[in-house]
């Protein structure tokens, strides 16, 4: 659990976004809606970004002297990615129901 923790949230929401687009590629579903998976995507990187800044809060920015940097970095690429895997999942699930009517 602890490796968890260190790696922050953002880190481990991309991974699994991303993940669980092997996932769907797997099982023949991204051929449906390929631009909807393309947000999703974009929405994973941008949660691994967010992820990235905060885990440098302690090492980079202490050490400039801007430690509010890692926090605003963190709270604007998750609010992004937040919004891009919204649109993506939205689409998505507009595109497979109407196709499948």
């Amino acid at each position: 659990m602890a490796i968890i923790q260190g790696l922050g949230a953002g880190l481990m929401t991309g991974v699994t976004l991303l993940l669980a687009l092997v996932f769907v590629e797997y099982a023949d579903i991204r051929k449906k809606s390929e631009k909807a998976f393309t947000w999703i995507g974009a929405g994973a990187v941008s949660f691994i970004l967010g992820g990235v800044f905060a885990a440098l809060e302690n090492t980079v920015w202490t050490e400039a002297g801007m430690t509010e940097v890692g926090n605003y970095g963190l709270y604007l690429f998750q609010a992004i990615g937040l919004i891009l895997v919204v649109i993506g999942s939205l689409w998505v699930l507009v595109d497979l129901i109407t196709q499948n009517m």
